[in-house]
């Protein structure tokens, strides 16, 4: 039974909420009674007000629920405000230092989650709790598809190089986005995504590209958009070598190119590499 407070209307006692929400039960006189959802959000909304956002004696557990509560309602700040005061009670804990990187650190910049980060990382007591802070971090990237790739690639990785991933992953926080996609090269060459990411990166080199005639026909794009068609089949290799779903990853976007004209010439050569690849 799911419990909020509702008083019954008959005898005045306490009411409990079945699963759904839809119908309540007085604990005293057993009336069942008719809950309207806009009474419920009524009373969901005051005990959040009363109970989330105060914070006066309550200890680390309650301000780091509190804190979670309000990260779900989307208000960052008042979130890390819990997270900040429950690190004042207990310096070292991993949640609250997770909590507080996740919502800007001090606040004083962009790049002030990256000291709270490592303070959370610091006070991880297992592998679960580092990876579940690493993970978090690679959300600061502009790419998700790159942070997959981080996160793949920090999995199997022994636990001594763990580390050394983190600070890699952490240093590049704030950096522009081909700095970050030659990490995940580096990283994970393996890796489908991250050489995606660099093709994304470098397509723009390609625009209004001028053939010095048919790929077929043995003559070539330029230098610099062979360079980067390279990039884009070694994406499509791995991506296919992987599973059909990232093929159609890499597909989509030359699709999605094709659908601009300026990347007309280049996305025929493209897809004429790619027939021949199969």
């Amino acid at each position: 039974m799911a419990k909020i407070s509702l008083i019954c209307e008959q005898c005045g006692g306490s009411v409990e909420l079945d699963d759904a929400h839809e119908f309540g039960f007085c604990k005293y006189c057993k009336a069942k009674i008719l809950i309207k959802s806009d009474t419920i959000i009524n009373e969901i909304t005051q005990n959040i007000t009363k109970h989330v956002y105060g914070h006066e004696g309550k200890d680390v557990d309650e301000l780091l629920a509190d804190g979670n509560k309000l990260l779900e309602l989307g208000d960052d700040e008042k979130a890390n405000a819990k997270f900040r005061q429950a690190l004042t009670i207990e310096p070292k804990n991993w949640e609250a230092w997770l909590g507080y990187a996740s919502t800007g650190g001090d606040g004083a910049g962009y790049l002030s989650c990256v000291p709270a980060y490592r303070n959370a990382y610091n006070a991880a007591t297992d592998e679960s709790q580092e990876l579940a802070t690493f993970s978090d971090m690679v959300g600061y990237l502009p790419d998700c598809i790159l942070g997959k790739a981080l996160i793949k690639a920090y999995i199997a990785a022994p636990r001594k190089k763990r580390h050394e991933i983190f600070d890699l992953v952490l240093g590049v926080i704030g950096c522009d986005e081909s700095e970050i996609a030659t990490l995940v090269i580096d990283l994970c060459p393996d890796d489908w995504r991250s050489y995606l990411a660099m093709a994304k990166i470098r397509q723009i080199r390609v625009r209004w590209c001028e053939l010095e005639g048919g790929f077929l026909t043995g003559k070539r794009l330029p230098n610099h958009a062979i360079d980067v068609l390279n990039i884009f089949m070694r994406a499509y290799q791995l991506a296919k070598s992987e599973s059909n779903e990232a093929k159609k990853v890499v597909l989509s976007h030359i699709a999605t190119m094709e659908n601009d004209s300026s990347y007309k010439n280049f996305t025929r050569e493209l897809n004429a590499r790619i027939r021949i690849e199969g």
